[in-house]
């Protein structure tokens, strides 16, 4: 007799449901432990080439260090990881240190030393400046760019300074103590002010934002390093000292290009060039200071990068905020001219459908009395059935002014038309109107912005210009919608145009809200043009490449 095994329903769910969610979080756990593991890996390597680099660009018999990157490398990836993680990153980075000064012919109680040093700076610089300030915000504003400098640039370095000094006293490699600390402070200084902002802005910005970047600006990019390491190669390998003085603000023109156009990262990037440049100059006595000590040059060396980099960093974080400060400006004006745009809707709307049907209403309810009126009461009636014609007729072109309806029902190309159709017919100008290369579909944003200038444009040539002729040309090249309207009216005075009315400022905030420019050109008795200029969204321009 067979034996049959049952068990309720639910439990097989539950066991199903408990598999699928062990597999699921399996499948989360080990991709993240690979990044982890494939990060640490990185710091690891890193932190092992930036000592090796370091030790490189020691001269000879001495203890002093032109340029000291690890401790930069690390404060750098102590910033851009969490927390959590540090304990990881400082455990991979031991073996790499101890490695990196074995080889170089160091001990390991000597190495453990300076591996304190090391990670004691850049953890303290870490830490205080996590507690003022993310990783993401410290490069774009001046106050998170003076909370690196303080913790990051001065703080960290001066503790690891006094620590490796005292490391390398003991040992017996250095004897002048306060020589020995001031280059290594300018030197672990000049590290952390050029490699951690390098390494943290790409960080967070990711290798996604190297495809986003144009062809233009990679171009404009290479002419940049290409000119970087050839002016610095001609000011720093010079053998002549003092007659290099001449060129010593060579590079400062090319790290201004860097700082306005590429921002505190690619300012850094350049510094970066120039500092081994010049370290390794420095260290075969080479120079704008090669007359000098050994000390004496490495020490001027740091200060002239120093002067190179503060007023530069400070330049792209004020263009930065700049920046940002304009784009919440324009974004706050999209939104009041959206909401104005809504509001007029609304207005219109109820005007439309509202209003004028009542007014319609009425105006057949008096033409029935009227036709069935006696004759002494027929020109009463005939004249209320007009004033009310006309107070409906307002009302309809008052709803149509606030709300372009026609501009939702046709488009924009022939709502434009009828636009310049209707003003010539009122006004007995004559408007050609032509357009090309236009998107069947345009984004409601835009459509309304260049309508509406459109419609103010008119309105001031017909009240304002005494034109015979007017044209309005709409077209679209490289990507952006190009607007132009002239006329052969009487113009504006120089005073008008400075002075500004409500409409052409009203022109300007709506181009300026979608990223656009607004020119309007004019002189007395030379007529005026208006030129509008709106970048096309991405799906609009996907119509245009089809």
């Amino acid at each position: 007799m067979g034996h049959t095994l049952t068990f309720p329903l639910s439990s097989l769910r539950a066991a199903l449901h408990s598999v699928d969610a062990g597999r699921k979080e399996a499948s989360r756990l080990v991709p993240r432990f690979l990044r982890t593991s494939l990060v640490t890996l990185l710091v690891a390597i890193s932190y092992y080439a930036a000592t090796t680099l370091g030790v490189f660009l020691k001269p000879p018999h001495t203890s002093m260090a032109t340029f000291w990157p690890p401790g930069a490398i690390l404060l750098a990836a102590l910033l851009l990881a969490r927390t959590r993680m540090w304990w990881i990153f400082l455990s991979a980075v031991l073996p790499a240190h101890l490695l990196a000064q074995l080889q170089a012919g160091g001990t390991v109680p000597d190495a453990l030393g300076w591996f304190v040093g090391n990670a004691g700076g850049a953890l303290m610089g870490a830490v205080c400046i996590r507690h003022f300030r993310k990783a993401r915000l410290l490069f774009n504003s001046v106050q998170g760019l003076v909370i690196f400098l303080i913790f990051g640039v001065l703080v960290a370095p001066v503790l690891k300074s006094f620590l490796d000094v005292a490391m390398t006293i003991l040992i017996g490699r250095g004897a002048d103590y306060w020589m020995s600390w001031t280059t290594r402070l300018t030197s672990n200084m000049i590290a952390n002010l050029i490699i951690v902002p390098t390494i943290v802005i790409f960080g967070m910005k990711g290798i996604s934002w190297l495809s986003r970047v144009s062809r233009a600006r990679y171009f404009e990019a290479g002419v940049l390093a290409v000119g970087i390491v050839v002016v610095s190669l001609l000011v720093f390998s010079r053998q002549d000292g003092t007659g290099s003085m001449a060129y010593i603000y060579a590079p400062l023109p090319l790290l201004l290009w860097a700082a306005l156009r590429f921002g505190a990262g690619g300012l850094s990037a350049s510094m970066l060039v120039v500092a081994l440049i010049s370290a390794w100059n420095a260290m075969h006595g080479r120079g704008p200071f090669g007359n000098l000590s050994l000390a004496d040059d490495v020490l001027s060396l740091h200060v002239l990068l120093t002067v190179f980099a503060l007023p530069l960093m400070l330049t792209a974080a004020l263009i930065d905020e700049r920046r940002r400060g304009d784009e919440t400006l324009r974004g706050t004006r999209s939104k009041l001219v959206n909401a104005q745009e809504q509001e007029r809707h609304r207005i219109a709307r109820e005007l439309h459908d509202g209003i004028v049907q009542q007014l319609t209403l009425v105006g057949l309810g008096v033409d029935d009395l009227r036709s069935g009126s006696n004759a002494p009461a027929k020109p009463a009636l005939d004249k209320l059935y007009d004033q009310i014609s006309v107070v409906s007729n307002a009302t309809r072109d008052l709803s149509h002014n606030l709300h372009p309806f026609t501009l939702e029902y046709l488009g924009l190309v022939r709502a434009l038309k009828k636009l310049c159709r209707e003003a010539g017919a009122k006004s007995g100008l004559t408007i050609d109107f032509s357009e090309k290369d236009m998107p069947s579909h345009l984004p409601s944003d835009i459509s309304h912005c260049l309508f509406r200038i459109s419609q103010e444009a008119l309105q001031n040539i017909v009240k304002h210009s005494h034109a015979r002729t007017a044209s309005m040309e709409l077209r679209v090249r490289s990507g952006h919608a190009l607007l132009r309207i002239v006329d052969d009216g009487v113009g504006i005075t120089p005073e008008q145009h400075h002075r500004g009315g409500t409409g052409l400022v009203n022109m300007h905030e709506r181009v300026w809200a979608l990223d656009g420019t607004c020119k309007v050109t004019s002189g007395p008795l030379k007529g005026t043009t208006v030129e509008a200029s709106v970048p096309l969204k991405e799906a609009s321009q996907a119509q245009l490449d089809v």
